[in-house]
């Protein structure tokens, strides 16, 4: 695992460059899908949502990466299984880099961390769901000694924000790096498609 606290200036190359270095290691996908889960009904749990949100304003319409997950049409514990039988249909050959907000000791919150195995989601919160994505990054949020709903709710939104922000510029600097590795993949017309920047 690889973590840094989100305030830390090196924190965008660092976990950048860890996503970076998995991905070399099994270069045979040929696009790659970030799930961002969580919920917008709560703040605490909005920092997927809120990534994909950024992602998609930035990776739109690119050809090799596809965002699921934002505050728009969020992925969570209601639809979650539906959303990752759809996704692994369309997307049969994607490497999947799921995203979520997650609770842990109280020195720890504002950490992102890269975790490199599946995620799985709602495990601080006791519920059962299927684990999603190659890698996943996680942010932690509040204190697992928090738990009282009235806690988690009024949660700063500024600052999942930030961690939002922050996340987004790691994804969007590792999905630029990793789409020149992408293995070929046939166009409509059966021709490999263009390989373009992830900031295009």
């Amino acid at each position: 695992m690889c973590h840094s606290h989100y305030l830390d200036k090196k924190s965008v190359e660092l976990l950048s460059e860890a996503l970076v270095r998995h991905y070399a290691k099994r270069p045979h996908f040929s696009e790659i899908a970030i799930l961002c889960i969580g919920t917008n009904r709560h703040s605490w749990d909005s920092l997927g949502p809120s990534v994909g949100s950024r992602l998609l304003e930035r990776l739109q319409g690119h050809p090799r990466i596809r965002v699921y997950g934002t505050l728009d049409k969020p992925i969570h514990a209601l639809n979650i299984h539906k959303q990752l039988d759809a996704i692994a249909r369309a997307h049969p050959n994607a490497y999947t880099i799921a995203v979520d907000a997650c609770i842990g000791q109280f020195f720890k919150i504002g950490t992102l961390q890269f975790v490199e195995e599946p995620l799985v989601p709602g495990l601080g919160l006791q519920k059962e769901l299927p684990p999603v994505g190659h890698v996943h990054f996680k942010g932690v949020v509040n204190n697992h000694g928090a738990l009282n709903p009235k806690v988690m709710e009024h949660g700063s939104l500024t600052f999942v924000h930030e961690m939002a922000a922050v996340l987004s510029r790691v994804l969007v600097k590792a999905s630029g790096d990793i789409v020149p590795m992408l293995a070929a993949a046939p166009d409509a017309e059966g021709s490999p498609s263009r390989t373009l920047s992830s900031t295009s």
